[in-house]
């Protein structure tokens, strides 16, 4: 399977201070790759680098076209959609609102826009009954579907997906994760997903990277770093 998303040697920070130390990594077009690590191993760096947020050095290429010199709205425009940590959604905004601002760059006319919305609602049925409300009145698991559904509207190659159970009971992170598995399925959307749910993340995906302090230090297929006692005892704290 080809790579849609390829880095290589990727090394960026904050200001005088570096994060990513020279990470490579692939997801293959319509695949679900997780990234691991503890909290300030640069997981979300990584995905800042992807969209634009930060300046780095090093290969990011993406349908083997490089990133670089890009804005985050022209990184948006080839396919990549990104549900930051923290949801991102604005709450000042209806919810219908929101939606509507992940498809304004489509160009595929007013009845495909409209069946995507159709099975957005599907998927988030809640999302339906309080289209017409502020999005600041729904719970954080509401307001997490809000985020995924207006990605799913930008209709992305890639979605990037950033700690999307932080703060979830667990039977809404469930029904979250499987929603996302359909969509990768149904839609051939490939995935990178961030999370600090280990043991989920490795059952949602087929290949897996771990970060320790900016740099990669084990990869490999999920199933075998699930099944990797020494790797999940150093790495993944379960």
């Amino acid at each position: 399977m080809s790579a849609l998303l390829e880095l290589e040697d990727v090394r960026c920070g904050y200001g005088p201070t570096s994060v990513l130390h020279g990470v490579s990594l692939a997801v293959p077009e319509g695949g679900i790759v997780s990234l691991l690590g503890a909290n300030g191993a640069g997981k979300t760096t990584t995905l800042r680098a992807i969209t634009g947020g930060l300046r780095w050095l090093g290969e990011i290429r993406f349908a083997g076209r490089s990133l670089r010199r890009m804005h985050t709205e022209d990184i948006v425009g080839v396919g990549i959609a990104h549900v930051p940590e923290g949801r991102g959604i604005l709450t000042e905004l209806t919810v219908d609102e929101n939606l509507k601002l992940g498809a304004h760059r489509r160009k595929d006319g007013a009845t495909a826009v409209r069946k995507d919305y159709d099975r957005v609602f599907e998927y988030f049925p809640v999302l339906r009954e309080r289209r017409n409300l502020s999005a600041s009145t729904l719970s954080g698991g509401e307001q997490q579907m809000l985020a995924i559904a207006r990605a799913m509207l930008m209709q992305p190659r890639l979605m990037l997906l950033d700690e999307p159970s932080l703060g979830l009971a667990p039977l809404v992170v469930r029904s979250i994760f499987e929603i996302i598995r359909t969509f990768n399925q149904a839609d051939h959307v490939a995935v990178l997903l961030v999370e600090q749910n280990a043991r989920l993340a490795l059952e949602m995906s087929t290949d897996a990277y771990v970060l320790e302090v900016g740099r990669v230090a084990v990869k490999g297929a999920s199933a075998e770093l699930k099944g990797n006692e020494s790797v999940r005892r150093s790495y993944l704290g379960y």
